[in-house]
């Protein structure tokens, strides 16, 4: 009984070993953790990810769809609110160099999530307007991802519901800024939008499904092509 007992003990040792090193190559694997960035480049272009739990949420969608074109990076966070994000931007560029930079910042902003003063379409603006001067000093191509839209019923954090036209005011000062700095657009309002029911995990939900989540990274892969085609980055006065 102690031969066997002894036995079923290893046996159990060698299995919880065996899964605590799955476990840890998933930690470590940039396509099954948004947060492992690629530790070679390989050669190809260089992508940083900017964004929410959305972004967190196709990330390593887009490094599978962008393998073999370019390494597809992030932070290791939520990048959160706009505000939020024009004060840390400068951590998450860190030392490298960037071909490409897509980012977003909207919902936060929208539903006011941890905020203790909540954005307006003309704070957020200016806070956008401090992230873009920022990643230009980059000189890397820019491309902002117009936010996803708001959830059909009251969010279930917050409660709040936010009407199509508060959320488009929110978008039309997001395109002005990008327009005065001449930012390439993908509009992941309009990839969803119309379908929120079909796409999002529920109607007090902003998150995606699987094929929600994939819906997005396909429109982030092809923004991100399309950018590392592009002509390089030019200096902006604006």
């Amino acid at each position: 009984m102690k031969l066997r007992s002894l036995l079923l003990k290893l046996v159990l040792l060698t299995l919880s070993f065996a899964q605590a090193s799955a476990q840890d190559g998933a930690d470590r694997d940039p396509l099954q953790n948004p947060f492992a960035n690629p530790q070679n480049d390989g050669g190809h272009p260089r992508v940083l990810i900017i964004g929410d739990s959305i972004s967190i949420g196709y990330t390593t969608r887009v490094r599978r769809l962008l393998a073999e074109e370019a390494s597809v990076h992030r932070p290791n966070t939520n990048c959160r609110w706009s505000a939020y994000g024009a004060e840390h931007v400068g951590e998450w560029l860190g030392d490298g160099s960037w071909d490409v930079i897509h980012f977003n910042f909207g919902l936060w902003d929208w539903y006011g999530w941890s905020q203790d003063v909540k954005a307006t379409p003309e704070s957020y603006a200016a806070s956008l307007d401090s992230v873009v001067r920022q990643l230009q000093k980059t000189k890397a191509r820019l491309v902002f991802a117009v936010t996803t839209p708001p959830c059909i019923g009251p969010e279930k954090k917050v409660k709040l519901v936010i009407s199509e036209d508060r959320a488009q005011e929110f978008n039309r000062a997001a395109l002005a800024v990008m327009k005065k700095h001449n930012v390439a657009i993908n509009d992941l309002y309009a990839v969803i939008d119309g379908e929120r029911e079909r796409w999002q995990k529920g109607q007090d939900d902003v998150h995606y499904t699987e094929a929600g989540r994939d819906r997005l990274a396909s429109a982030v892969a092809t923004a991100i092509r399309t950018a590392i085609a592009a002509p390089p980055a030019t200096a902006d006065n604006g």
